[in-house]
């Protein structure tokens, strides 16, 4: 895990820039680049430091939403289309609305569903967003949608939907629930119904759920992709 190390920015700065008054961790590979020669914060920066602090298990990760949401806003990458991709050199996702009523696997962390993910007629993912993503939520849903090798698929399934399938029903997921990281959740009736036909009070509401604007998922995930040291060619 990445050393941080906490940036306390003056009173007057977080007012000026709309900034929850908490502390900003910085990664300690990056905190030379923390300012830039001009003197402004790097707001991409100090993004990735709240992503990684926010995946520390037994952390308080959603006070640290806030600040996620505002730093997205200072970034400015709304984009005005339906959907888009993200991708990087192994890995390719489509972003954009899902029905959450349909069969679905969900990255949930605790009692919230941050994103939804349904298959591509190719078998590839389509992804929404419904919160901030902390690294271990992105870290995951790259290792999903790794790019399918012509002649062995993805790590031996046919396809990207299959691997999310039967990396859902893993063990791993309950440890990491139990733990307090983000973990798959497969619901084959919609979010929040049962097999029985009953419903999770905890998680049927959040069907009605928005997706977050796909620039900024986009984004989100595209930084820290490009700043985190397991990815560097």
């Amino acid at each position: 895990m990445e050393s941080l190390i906490d940036l306390h920015l003056k009173p007057e700065l977080l007012e000026r820039l709309g900034l929850p008054n908490i502390a900003y961790p910085i990664s300690a590979n990056h905190f030379a680049q923390a300012v830039a020669e001009n003197g402004q914060l790097s707001f991409e920066l100090m993004l990735y430091g709240l992503q990684l602090k926010s995946s520390e298990a037994g952390h308080n990760w959603q006070t640290l939403e806030p600040a996620q949401s505002r730093l997205m806003t200072l970034l400015d990458t709304s984009d005005e289309r339906e959907s888009t991709t993200a991708a990087g050199d192994t890995w390719w996702l489509e972003v954009g609305p899902v029905n959450l009523n349909d069969e679905l696997i969900a990255v949930q962390r605790a009692e919230r569903v941050l994103a939804a993910i349904v298959p591509r007629r190719d078998g590839r993912l389509r992804l929404a967003v419904y919160q901030p993503l902390d690294a271990g939520s992105i870290r995951l849903l790259i290792s999903l949608a790794r790019k399918p090798h012509p002649e062995h698929g993805v790590a031996m399934r046919k396809n990207n939907w299959e691997y999310a399938l039967d990396a859902s029903a893993g063990n791993g997921q309950f440890y990491a629930a139990d733990a307090g990281r983000p973990y798959l959740s497969y619901w084959q009736y919609g979010l929040g119904i049962f097999n029985d036909g009953g419903e999770s009070p905890e998680f049927r509401p959040q069907a009605n759920s928005q997706p977050r604007n796909v620039g900024s998922v986009v984004q989100e995930i595209g930084l820290f992709y490009s700043l985190a040291p397991e990815y560097e060619p």
